[in-house]
């Protein structure tokens, strides 16, 4: 993941910073006064939506999310997740993220299916000549059903729990 930065401008002076970074350096740098409530972010470069006047304390913690979680495989594909309304926000995509669950070499419900079966066992005390009229289809439906998946296009099933 790259460096979360944002853009701020004061009476004509422009900074970039990285994230995260105090509220007080930010002031400091950009000669803010006393009177000056706001910090006004004029640009950013993150792979979620900063706005205008997004608190720095939540971006933050949101960029401390990002390094802690840096090498958790659904990261990169929180932004997607709360763009399909699977969670609100980044942040509450950030405190779930423990609770989602990759399934590899998966394109579709009835590869999950078929993960599912053979982690779980499932099928492991039926005959082979018995084992073939399971109806994966029919159960992947049912997983479907039951659960949240998102597909990344990539060989990639999420399950969010």
């Amino acid at each position: 993941m790259e460096n979360i930065e944002i853009c701020v401008k004061n009476n004509g002076k422009v900074g970039w910073f990285i994230l995260p970074t105090s509220e007080e350096d930010i002031r400091f740098v950009m000669d803010f006064s006393e009177e000056q409530e706001r910090i006004l972010i004029c640009d950013y470069n993150a792979p979620f939506v900063i706005n205008e006047t997004d608190d720095i304390q939540k971006l933050n913690n949101i960029a401390i999310n990002y390094d802690m979680y840096s090498s958790h495989p659904a990261v990169d594909y929180l932004v997607d997740l709360v763009k399909d309304g699977y969670f609100s926000n980044i942040e509450s995509a950030f405190e779930e993220i423990e609770s989602i669950v990759v399934h590899y070499n998966c394109n579709s419900m009835i590869d999950v299916a078929y993960i599912f079966i053979e982690e779980s066992g499932l099928l492991s005390d039926v005959p082979e000549n018995v084992e073939r009229y399971f109806n994966y289809e029919a159960y992947a439906a049912d997983l479907e059903i039951e659960g949240y998946f998102y597909f990344t296009g990539n060989d990639i099933a999420l399950q969010i729990c």
